[in-house]
């Protein structure tokens, strides 16, 4: 009896050793592994401060302190992932610190860059410190006031999303489900000569003509359509990340697009693929709300949605250049219940004349810009 009771007792034994662990049936509960904190920082970056503003070409001031137990070498300095100086620190420096400069900030544009510094101790190791820059235009835009040259008849049914003049005719891209539209009309009349419509679940946005081909962008189907100049029929279909589209130009080479941000893309123009962007300052900072746009003599001219104003660009920087504010040049009994906002510029090239109009306007005006005493 005993030696039975023995057995029973080893086989529970065994079994008990075999089983669940931790109390869970049929589970394994895993260890907590204990997180470990980052390293502290050797070094303590002082300036730049963080989301610094600077002007274009300004010195970027850095101040680098850091212990006297501890030997720097040199300090690599980064703007927007490109290496644009090197400090030799013992070889300028009191040693232990602070090391403090003032760096070119080289020729960037305007916008938003990353500063990285990698910072190299004497025998081994390094150190990354960062902050965000934001740089501003170095120059206050130039005000342009306007001389109204002459008055020609819009067609108020026209949502206008893009306009262009071209070899004596206006090509038009109008906008609103079930309105939307590809057009050419006629200067001095206003009459539409030929008019493409567009599917009813479509949102026209801006035009450009470029060449032989009419490319017109859509709001939020992040789809384009590139037409035949002369019969209006669809070429290609074309996609785009923004995920929005609002104007559209082009500057010989490249289309520029705008998405109502104070971002303009320069997109390849058979693969709509970004080729580069710049983001759009003034002195006193970002530029919103970038609409129609038209690319005149090396600038990019564009409408501020919801605004009388247009600015006018430098395309390799981002920097506002000018402004010009067209407030009252469509006249308060000129307005019906449903005109809306200023949209459309077109640059008549031979003839170096300049037409705005606006969404359910029944006028396009001939205006001819003219800088504001100072």
């Amino acid at each position: 009896m005993t030696r039975h009771i023995l057995s029973l007792l080893l086989v529970l034994a065994v079994l008990s050793s075999c089983g669940p662990k931790n109390g869970v049936s049929g589970k394994k509960v895993p260890l907590k592994k204990e997180r470990k904190s980052a390293p502290a920082r050797l070094t303590n970056l002082l300036e730049p401060e963080e989301s610094l503003r600077l002007a274009l070409g300004q010195d970027i001031p850095v101040k680098l302190e850091y212990p006297d137990s501890v030997s720097v070498d040199s300090v690599q300095v980064f703007l927007g992932g490109s290496l644009i100086y090197t400090l030799l620190v013992n070889t300028g420096f009191p040693e232990g610190g602070p090391v403090e400069a003032r760096i070119p900030s080289g020729k960037q544009g305007t916008g938003r860059l990353g500063l990285r510094m990698r910072i190299f101790f004497e025998g081994g190791g390094t150190e990354n410190q960062s902050r965000q820059l934001t740089f501003l235009s170095d120059q206050e835009p130039e005000v342009y006031d306007y001389t109204l040259v002459n008055e020609y008849p819009h067609d108020v049914e026209a949502y206008t999303q893009g306009l262009q003049y071209v070899d004596g005719w206006l090509y038009e891209g109008t906008g609103n489900y079930g309105t939307s539209s590809l057009r050419k009309v006629h200067l001095e009349s206003g009459q539409v000569e030929k008019i493409r419509h567009m599917g009813p679940s479509l949102f026209g946005e801006g035009i450009t003509v470029m060449g032989e081909r009419i490319y017109q962008l859509t709001y939020k189907s992040q789809v384009g359509f590139i037409f035949d100049k002369t019969t209006f029929e669809e070429i290609q279909k074309v996609y785009y990340q923004n995920k929005e589209g609002w104007g559209l130009t082009h500057n010989g080479e490249e289309l520029i697009m705008s998405d109502g941000t104070n971002v303009l893309y320069f997109l390849d123009p058979e693969l709509f693929t970004i080729n580069r962007q710049i983001e759009v300052y003034n002195d006193k900072g970002r530029v919103e709300s970038l609409n129609e746009l038209e690319y005149i003599n090396g600038k990019i001219w564009a409408n501020r949605y919801y605004t009388d104003e247009i600015v006018i660009i430098d395309p390799e920087t981002g920097k506002v250049e000018g402004r010009m504010d067209l407030k009252g040049i469509l006249k308060t009994g000129d307005r019906k219940s449903g005109t809306d906002v200023l949209n459309g510029i077109a640059w008549d090239g031979k003839g170096e004349r300049l037409f705005v109009t606006g969404k359910f306007w029944p006028k396009l005006f001939e205006i001819r810009p003219t800088s504001r005493p100072k």
